[in-house]
């Protein structure tokens, strides 16, 4: 909580003022984000094997993002942060292919202040629509069955009967964020952009959906988050 009002103090000194110099209002991101999520459901389960975890599909975020400059101090944008998995998944009875991806997609309004000519200080603040999927190749004959064996090892019994052409399974929730960055421009149109924040989401292990049906999915801990990325920017217009 301490931590979340000295953000907030932050904020309010970038909204004082602004020693901006003219720049490109519109922008566009790309970069890397890392975080620590508990992933009990996926690295602790004894039903099925999942792929190892590691740096790149545990901790690892691709970002990408656009703002729009609507004020001498402020953007507005849309920011995408995804951890993507993809490996062969062990079934009690059969091996698949399997993808996993969780997207953290978030309006972010930014307030900045230019410290020094090449120099910014910014603060965002942003809600969160978070969205997890999880796919697997299966064979026609063997679909409802694959499946009962993956959702038996989130603690779901046997829940699909019959299905459809549908093999991705669904969880959408919501969230907030905030975060301090540093930026450094290296021309009026190029800059390098570092934050560190945190997120909070409001994710709910039971609320999955896969052709229609509620479904149990894996144990998550993805709230009270630290987030830390790294961006390049450049200035479109």
């Amino acid at each position: 909580m301490k931590s979340q009002i000295h953000v907030l103090k932050f904020a309010l000194l970038l909204l004082v003022g602004s020693n901006t110099q003219a720049q490109p209002k519109m922008s566009i991101d790309l970069g890397l984000g890392f975080y620590e999520p508990t992933m009990s459901g996926f690295d602790e389960n004894e039903g099925v094997q999942f792929p190892t975890k590691s740096l790149f599909n545990r901790n690892l975020l691709f970002n990408w993002s656009l703002y729009y400059q609507f004020f001498s101090n402020a953007r507005i944008g849309y920011n995408s942060l995804k951890s993507y998995e993809i490996g062969e998944l062990e079934l009690p009875n059969s091996k698949s292919v399997y993808r996993r991806s969780i997207t953290y997609r978030i309006i972010p309004i930014e307030t900045f202040f230019r410290w020094k000519p090449r120099i910014e200080l910014n603060f965002t603040l942003a809600p969160i629509w978070g969205r997890g999927r999880i796919q697997m190749d299966t064979t026609p004959g063997d679909k409802s069955e694959d499946w009962n064996q993956l959702l038996n090892s989130f603690g779901d019994e046997d829940p699909m009967d019959d299905m459809g052409a549908t093999d991705a399974m669904l969880n959408d929730w919501v969230g907030y964020s905030s975060m301090m960055g540093f930026r450094y421009y290296l021309s009026s149109r190029l800059a390098l952009d570092i934050k560190a924040g945190f997120m909070n989401n409001s994710y709910k292990q039971d609320k999955w959906r896969l052709y229609k049906v509620s479904v149990k999915g894996p144990k998550m801990k993805i709230d009270d988050l630290p987030v830390f990325t790294f961006k390049v920017v450049y200035g479109l217009r």
